[in-house]
């Protein structure tokens, strides 16, 4: 093979490898706390048989100019409908469809070491929330 040839091989892989794994949407859920929000992020898993959508559902914690971010939820061909704030710290994840990788049914939130700079949020998962 020529180096012509393996030069358009190597362009062909980098147009592939790049158009898998972009970022499509992004769904803001805003909580009853102050800086606390979570955020649903589809990836479009590309062309093909293979090529399945992921979504990842992040806990935020922004507050006096610093955040944190932790994953909650991580899966294939995943709907979230919606996200239910039971209480300040609790929340239900509404889950139509899909499957789940990842799955944390508490996590914390930590930006410093003073009083208030972390934050423990309870999760749940439901499949067909009313």
């Amino acid at each position: 093979m020529t180096a012509c040839g393996i030069s358009t091989i190597l362009l062909l892989l980098g147009l592939v490898m790049t158009g898998c794994g972009r970022r499509e949407k992004i769904e803001t859920f805003s909580s009853p706390t102050n800086g606390v929000f979570f955020t649903v992020e589809t990836y479009d898993g590309g062309p093909g048989p293979l090529g399945s959508d992921t979504t990842k559902v992040y806990a935020h914690f922004e507050r006096h100019g610093k955040s944190t971010t932790v994953p909650v939820l991580v899966g294939d061909n995943l709907t979230i409908s919606k996200i239910i704030w039971n209480t300040s710290y609790d929340d239900t994840i509404c889950l139509n469809s899909g499957f789940t990788d990842t799955f944390h049914n508490e996590v914390t939130l930590i930006l410093g070491n003073a009083p208030g700079d972390s934050q423990t949020i309870h999760n749940y998962l439901e499949e067909h929330c009313p």
